[in-house]
């Protein structure tokens, strides 16, 4: 159990009203205070009786919470705190800050502190949100290196989980950046460098916060370019076939499949010279973001999963049909700015938890038919499941280190996912894959985990040599 006791900050789960998930964190550790001048309201993100994550996986105690707004004030919650968790914009649907004593949410530290237009960086501090930071960014003809599918999370947040984009030449955004300064468990300030100390570097993301309060971070650009991008839907089985030659033709993609129509559909986006020569090519422009469903189709896929759960099937498989049609009109081919293309997610969707599944990109074949066979002798209890793949890299706790990779990310309601992730894990295992740290790591056993990364001895010793006391892990076990 050497991940889940040393490392990973799981936590013991218990089912109260009816199907939500709560999670018990309010226990406070020995000689906990508030920190001098540190405000400990939470900032209108309750629910009912606690704070919950965007999929609902999961509620926490707002009493827990610490808001510092300034680096002073981080250092002061480290000093009077023993145990502490460093919290973002809660998108992951994984528990992973949990915390015996505090959570320290890095939201108010949200300044982006100087645009450097000559080395294409960018300096802002651990909350920023990346919306913010792109809108900030652009100006200079500049944009971050790589962007999920969302882009409200805060730059620390996405980073130290492994938030990956949707490029087979394209690496994770931990790789973009050049230098993390962090308050140690100690309480110092300490700036740890790509350039200067690359063995530490390549153990600070993803790391899930265990090496202490990340506050500032400086952030290599790339340059800003116009997407032109593209929507069609074809059989599953027909992408099986054309899987890899998709990913690897095109700068970007995202598969999504709907496996109880047997239908995926192929998006795809190619930087352009400008929106003039994308819209000489029939395609319409987009002035902002490009929600991947609208309104409307969202309502039509609540409709779907209400009439799957009255065991309805056919007239649900019908409502997919009408979600399918409502994209291609309007996501056939249009053409925007890069971040504006790649976010696809503003309107958040229906709230759902995830499972996502790592593997190496030569396997993609097995992988694909080996999910098929599953999709094919039982229906999935949710509508899709998206497929992306990444660039290898190699920091230590990286799902694409040293290889090429492959994502699948599978979705349910909260209240149904556990027992289909279990299925569909156990489904995947015989092939080897490495799991997304912030989605679904409660249902793998962590000896597996563990197993799939080569240098995690190397992690687990340099994460015990600064953090010898776990202030920034929690207690199992």
């Amino acid at each position: 159990m050497v991940l889940l006791v040393a490392f990973i900050p799981f936590i013991m789960w218990r089912r109260s009203k009816g199907s939500e998930i709560i999670i018990d964190a309010t226990r406070h550790s020995k000689g906990s205070s508030e920190g001098k001048g540190v405000k400990s309201c939470h900032d209108g993100e309750e629910q009912g009786d606690g704070v919950m994550n965007w999929a609902e996986t999961f509620m926490l105690d707002p009493k827990i919470f610490r808001y510092p707004e300034t680096i002073e004030e981080v250092t002061s919650l480290v000093n009077s705190n023993l145990k502490i968790r460093c919290a973002g914009a809660l998108h992951s649907c994984a528990p992973l800050i949990s915390s015996e004593g505090i959570i320290m949410s890095l939201t108010k530290l949200d300044k982006i502190i100087n645009i450097d237009a000559e080395r294409m960086t960018v300096k802002c501090q651990s909350g920023a949100r990346i919306h913010d930071i792109c809108t900030a960014v652009a100006p200079y003809n500049m944009a971050l290196g790589t962007l999920g599918t969302i882009d409200w999370q805060t730059i620390s947040g996405a980073v130290m989980t492994g938030t990956h984009g949707g490029a087979l030449t394209i690496p994770s955004l931990h790789t973009f950046v050049n230098s993390y300064t962090l308050v140690k468990p100690d309480g110092q300030l300490e700036t740890i460098c790509k350039v200067s100390d690359p063995k530490l570097f390549s153990a600070m993301a993803p790391s899930m916060g265990v090496f202490g309060a990340v506050v500032e971070m400086e952030v290599q650009c790339v340059p800003l370019q116009i997407l032109a991008a593209r929507m069609e839907v074809i059989e599953v089985e027909k992408l099986i076939d054309t899987f890899e030659s998709i990913m690897q033709s095109n700068k970007y993609a995202r598969v999504v499949v709907y496996p109880s129509i047997n239908k995926a559909t192929i998006w795809r986006a190619n930087p352009v010279s400008s929106r003039n020569e994308a819209i000489a090519m029939g395609a319409v422009n987009s002035d902002g973001y490009t929600n991947f469903r609208n309104d409307t189709e969202k309502s039509l896929l609540q409709k779907y999963l209400n009439l799957c759960n009255a065991e309805r099937f056919d007239e649900a498989d019908l409502v997919l049909h009408d979600v399918l049609n409502s994209q291609l009109s309007r996501l056939h081919h249009y053409v925007g700015q890069y971040n504006h293309i790649l976010c696809k997610e503003r309107n958040n969707g229906i709230p759902h938890a995830d499972i996502e599944f790592n593997f190496d990109f030569k396997k993609n074949r097995e992988v694909l038919r080996t999910v098929k066979s599953y999709c094919d002798q039982k229906r999935v209890p949710y509508y899709n499941f998206e497929i992306r793949t990444t660039k290898q890299d190699d920091a230590m706790l990286s799902c694409c280190q040293g290889r090429d990779s492959m994502w699948i990310d599978f979705q349910a309601k909260a209240d149904v996912s556990r027992e289909f992730f279990g299925e569909i894990e156990a489904v995947l295992k015989p092939i080897g894959f490495r799991k997304h740290w912030a989605k679904g790591m409660d249902n793998t056993s962590p000896e597996y985990v563990a197993q799939q990364f080569p240098q995690m001895d190397e992690f687990l010793g340099l994460m015990k040599e600064w953090d010898p006391d776990g202030k920034f892990r929690n207690t199992q076990g």
